[in-house]
């Protein structure tokens, strides 16, 4: 399991980290936050979506309410 980071570092207004990473050989995406350590765990279906997931739980939604999962 070879993980990249693939988004930019992104600052949460609580101050955690935010960011995306790929494992492109097993095609495994997800968003790591500082701030929530079970989010993680939340599969993505491709790295676009992982990239707009961790910008908008940066930006808009620290609760991961309002993003799509597979």
């Amino acid at each position: 399991m070879a993980l990249e980071r693939i988004s930019k570092i992104l600052e949460a207004p609580d101050g955690s980290f935010v960011y995306a990473q790929a494992d492109y050989e097993a095609d495994e995406y997800r968003v790591i936050c500082s701030g929530c350590p079970y989010l993680q765990n939340t599969p993505y279906n491709s790295s676009f979506g992982a990239v707009t997931a961790a910008s908008y739980h940066a930006e808009h939604d620290p609760n991961q309410k309002h993003v799509p999962t597979r």
